[in-house]
């Protein structure tokens, strides 16, 4: 019987929606069997019981230095279950998109800001197996999928980053994100969902 994976996630503009949707074609290419769960469209209520899983991985895009909401709510919300499902060998796998992580050098601090703090706010740091911060898309062409105020702001990010040395394509779709550190990523969360053994 084949192992079961859920991956919930959180995309305000798609980035992090494409990742999810990238990590679970390796995952299911892996054997995995494999449940995507879009959590800003998912009430509560219809989550599935992590008890079915035999490893959950979590993502959320980053905005103003925060996670989606919805992605938030759902790490809280299993905090206990994650520790519990933990003796059955649950692997726990945790990633963000983020702008940050597009800057090279940056990676690092993207993994603290984002990952470490908020995995020991939430207070489950002992129970994820593997996590990482993966670039974001700047899209900085007329199709772009955000509002008037969102567009100023991602206009100022962009400023920014050229300033850090990443120079972007004005009124294009810039993709910042590293597949093959995605795919490597995914990888090893497989290996890991595939080595465990659950009571």
């Amino acid at each position: 019987m084949s192992k079961k994976v859920i991956i919930a996630y959180g995309s305000r503009y798609g980035s992090t929606e494409e990742i999810a949707h990238s990590m679970a074609e390796i995952l299911q290419n892996a054997g995995l069997e494999t449940q995507l769960i879009d959590l800003r469209r998912t009430k509560q209520k219809d989550w599935p019981p992590l008890a079915s899983f035999d490893g959950v991985l979590v993502g959320s895009g980053i905005k103003i230095g925060r996670w989606t909401k919805e992605a938030t709510v759902f790490l809280k919300t299993h905090a206990d279950e994650f520790k519990g499902l933990k003796a059955q060998a649950l692997v726990v796998g945790v990633f963000v998109s983020c702008g940050m992580a597009s800057t090279p050098g940056k990676q690092d601090e993207a993994r603290r800001k984002y990952l470490e703090e908020v995995l020991t706010d939430v207070g489950i740091t002992d129970v994820v197996d593997t996590y990482d911060a993966f670039g974001g898309v700047y899209d900085l062409s007329p199709s772009a999928r955000m509002g008037f105020l969102d567009k100023r702001m991602l206009g100022m990010a962009a400023k920014q980053m050229a300033k850090d040395g990443t120079a972007l394509t004005e009124g294009a779709r810039n993709d910042l994100r590293d597949w093959d550190q995605i795919r490597t990523f995914t990888e090893h969360f497989a290996q890991l969902v595939k080595a465990g053994d659950r009571e």
